[in-house]
């Protein structure tokens, strides 16, 4: 009795389990967005509706390597609570601050800034926009040799730790094709408009075009300390571009359907051309430099997904750092994390499928 009772509730749960597969697989177009049903479920003709956590960020480096000295700035930026939406191509989120955790003014300064990163997550590409507008940073970090018995690195966080002068501008992209784009998704993990259902990796190949610019009334050195980093960093201004190629890989691992981990890395070289004013012992001088720079990026996410609903996290990041002298190193990032609530409901929008049928995409 208690072996047919055990066997009978195995077959129901086995029964249940095979419904809810054959539910979600036919609820998805037979096209499925190109991916293959068995790895992924594509839910783009389905409206995903987002709540969210979010904070964005950007910092310069400023590492004279010869000489062990280093300095970090950061601006205050704000912890956003938003909404958003996806539903076939297209995704908007509007978010806003919330003001009981961003209370550090008096620590770390007043920033103003507009920040607009776009990351897009195509089937084959994944694109990283940027635009983004500082003023305000503080020193984050700061060290060199012997500096916790040095009284100077005191006088230099007293008189110059909050730097309102200081302005960034960083416009730039990078798009990454996926070349095993019927069986990984980057939407699953980061859009959260499909549904990666066995683990998969892709190699990605790909470019980078970026413009990065630097203001500041005086050296962004502290001027108690800065004979300990060489004059190409001693800059109160620099206009730079920088081109180059990537590549990586990157991989969704992906445990009894529902949870999920997706890490991704790449790197690449690239051409900068940096013009800077940089402070020498006859005043401020202008300099160009030609040289390389190595490119970063990495994106991670995890949570659990299903056929409605998805919860997770999300992380972007990517760097950059040029060698304007021997070891003489200046780098910046840019990048964005999220905690994310997602639910997704059977509805369509007439005017957003109308314009997709125009466009041939339906």
């Amino acid at each position: 009795m208690h072996m047919l009772l055990r066997a009978s509730i195995a077959a129901h749960v086995a029964f249940g389990i095979t419904r809810t597969a054959a539910q979600d697989i036919a609820s998805v177009p037979v096209f499925n967005g190109g991916f293959d049903s068995s790895y992924v479920l594509d839910y783009t003709h389905m409206l995903t509706v987002r709540a969210y956590f979010s904070t964005k960020f950007n910092a310069m480096d400023v590492d004279d390597r010869k000489l062990a000295s280093h300095i970090e700035y950061r601006p205050n930026t704000n912890v956003n609570f938003g909404l958003g939406a996806s539903y076939r191509a297209f995704t908007l989120n509007l978010g806003v601050g919330v003001p009981a955790l961003n209370r550090d003014d008096s620590l770390r300064g007043d920033t103003k800034y507009l920040d607009a990163q776009g990351n897009m997550y195509g089937r084959r590409f994944a694109i990283n926009l940027f635009a983004q507008i500082y003023r305000g940073y503080y020193i984050d970090q700061l060290s060199f040799p012997g500096y916790s018995l040095d009284t100077s690195y005191a006088d230099a966080l007293r008189e110059d730790r909050l730097r309102p002068d200081i302005r960034q501008r960083n416009f730039g992209a990078s798009v990454m094709h996926i070349l095993n784009n019927r069986c990984f998704s980057y939407r699953a993990a980061f859009n959260q408009d499909a549904w990666q259902r066995r683990s998969a990796g892709s190699w990605l190949v790909g470019g980078n075009f970026v413009y990065q610019g630097v203001r500041a009334e005086r050296s962004v050195i502290p001027s108690a300390i800065d004979s300990l980093w060489r004059e190409p960093l001693r800059f109160r201004r620099i206009d730079q571009v920088e081109f180059g190629g990537m590549g990586g890989y990157a991989h969704t691992f992906v445990v009894q359907q529902r949870w999920y981990f997706s890490i991704t890395a790449c790197v690449g070289l690239g051409l900068v051309r940096n013009g800077s004013s940089v402070q020498s012992p006859e005043g401020y001088e202008q300099r160009t430099h030609w040289g390389g720079n190595l490119r970063t990026q990495a994106r991670m996410a995890a949570g659990y997904n299903s056929a409605r609903t998805n919860v997770g996290i999300s992380y972007v990041n990517e760097q950059s750092q040029t060698s304007l002298a021997p070891s003489a190193v200046y780098g910046w990032s840019v990048g964005n994390f999220r905690i994310f609530f997602v639910k997704r409901f059977t509805a369509s929008l007439p005017a957003v499928d109308a314009v997709m049928r125009r466009l041939g995409r339906l």
